[in-house]
């Protein structure tokens, strides 16, 4: 009887187990690969970079384009992925406005590309030219038109490779108003990434097997995002130039980034349950684009070439020499140092300031070209001036000593101040030129025209309550004319920021 209960109870076990079986769906898995870049910042030329390994050139479009293809060979249902700020941070992008950098992309073919906060540098208009001049789709679903609600570009796009179908949905910096000049958004409403998000993940469910978000928000955002959002398998950042050497999981979403300038491209391989719609592995890196271990794309290279026939010769004059290396630093910077004083002698002010990410380049001393007054200051800002009393100047003070801003950089100025006191008594002391500061007096104050525009978060007042004045010519060729004038510079930090 017990044997007889035991052959029972295998049997039922057995029939239950069948129809499980039968009943579930099997899986059916699919690999894709993903071949992701972001804040390549028109890197058209190789760079050295140095670090434990030595010194080596990497990127340069021709050599990126050459890897991209080595890598779509090695793996199959691979898709290319660019998380924006293709463009500015060369005198080439500068000059083409861009376009440079779109006819490069139109040889390498993203099959995604989102928009940066930087394609907006040249204004809309010029923006508009570029997405008609492009030949590869572009999305980003919260930067839309204020009056009619529509996005600027699609806001997602359902691609297929094998039998995986993939949505891309794109969102830009929620701060986008905020760092790029004004007049590149008006008529631009920056909607929040979670509700935009949420407002596409509901129908992409239905229509494609993952969804992945190409971000350009910053790895701290898109962390964010993965914890609010629910739904998103795969985020591809862009924005703060992270290097995640491998992907971080944040709520079983896998976020991306491959820092910046093109020194490496992301590498995400997935294994993918169509039948389930679900990520069920995945294995990811980053691949260093070293110079020597591929040839570059000849297409590419002559399009460069073409490029740098028509600007190079300008660009590559000796206009003078740096004894001291230039270099960029949290706190005060003997590059901004320089910048700053040009700013306030240019202009006959008292006081100057320069937003310390204005300047996007370190300089070694030696000769100084055109080229790279040219790349540290790409953005084709104009001077402005205004005057503000002793009191006003000590309160943009107090917002720059704030631990969690972007310091400026000052000239005519000095000043002790302690980050960790209480607002309002952050600033000890200030003394302008040689005196100290007095409430009451009027002083002619220099910024630039990107920080007249953002002059609420910079300095505490609205540019309507700025009575300004804006200066003729560039920057860039005002800081050239000033390293032809002086011919030898020799810049140090002066103790004009003191942290107490």
């Amino acid at each position: 009887m017990q044997k007889a209960y035991k052959f029972l109870m295998v049997f039922v076990t057995s029939c239950a187990l069948s129809v499980f079986l039968f009943c579930a769906k099997p899986q059916e898995i699919e690999k894709i690969t993903i071949l992701h870049w972001n804040d390549f910042h028109a890197s058209a030329l190789p760079y050295e970079v140095s670090d434990d390994q030595g010194t080596r050139a990497v990127s340069g479009s021709a050599h990126f384009s050459a890897y991209l293809d080595s890598l779509k060979v090695k793996n199959e249902n691979v898709f290319l992925v660019c998380a924006g700020d293709e463009v500015v941070g060369t005198p080439m992008s500068t000059l083409s406005k861009g376009r440079s950098e779109f006819e490069i992309l139109n040889m390498i073919q993203p099959d995604v590309f989102e928009l940066g906060n930087h394609e907006f540098d040249f204004g809309l208009e010029n923006l508009n030219q570029l997405i008609e001049l492009a030949q590869f789709p572009i999305i980003c679903g919260n930067v839309v038109h204020e009056e009619s609600g529509h996005s600027l570009v699609p806001t997602y796009l359902i691609l297929e490779k094998g039998k995986a179908k993939i949505a891309f949905i794109g969102v830009n910096t929620e701060a986008l108003k905020d760092v790029v000049v004004e007049e590149a958004t008006e008529g631009l409403e920056i909607r929040k990434a979670r509700e935009t998000l949420e407002g596409v993940l509901p129908e992409l469910e239905k229509k494609s097997d993952i969804q992945v978000v190409v971000s350009h928000m910053g790895f701290n955002e898109d962390k964010r995002i993965a914890r609010e959002v629910q739904g998103i398998e795969v985020i591809i950042g862009g924005h703060s130039h992270t290097r995640l050497l491998k992907p971080e999981v944040i709520d079983q979403t896998v976020i991306c980034q491959a820092g910046s300038h093109g020194r490496y491209i992301g590498r995400l391989n997935l294994a993918i349950d169509v039948k389930k719609d679900r990520v069920v592995n995945y294995e990811g890196g980053l691949i260093e684009t070293v110079n020597d271990k591929v040839t570059p794309d000849f297409k590419v290279q002559t399009k460069i070439n073409e490029f740098e026939k028509t600007y190079g010769k300008v660009l590559d004059q000796v206009i003078g020499e740096l004894k001291t290396s230039w270099t960029r630093t949290s706190g005060e910077s003997n590059l901004g140092n320089w910048t700053a004083d040009v700013m306030r002698d240019y202009t006959g002010a008292d006081v100057a300031f320069v937003n310390s990410g204005a300047l996007r380049k370190d300089l070694p001393e030696g000769p100084i070209t055109v080229r790279d007054i040219w790349e540290i200051n790409p953005f084709s800002d104009r001077f402005v001036s205004f005057y503000l009393s002793g009191q006003e100047l000590l309160n943009v003070l107090e917002i720059n000593s704030r631990g969690d801003y972007e310091l400026m950089q000052v000239s005519g100025l000095k000043y002790t101040h302690d980050p960790e006191r209480p607002k309002g008594e952050r600033v000890i002391e200030v003394s302008v030129g040689a005196q100290p500061l007095v409430a009451g007096k009027k002083y002619k104050v220099t910024v630039n025209d990107y920080m007249l525009g953002h002059s609420d978060r910079f300095l505490g007042i609205a540019k309507e309550d700025l009575k300004y004045e804006i200066h003729p010519g560039l920057d860039r060729d005002i800081y050239i004319q000033a390293v032809k004038d002086q011919k030898i510079i020799h810049s140090k930090i002066e103790g004009r920021i003191k942290e107490k």
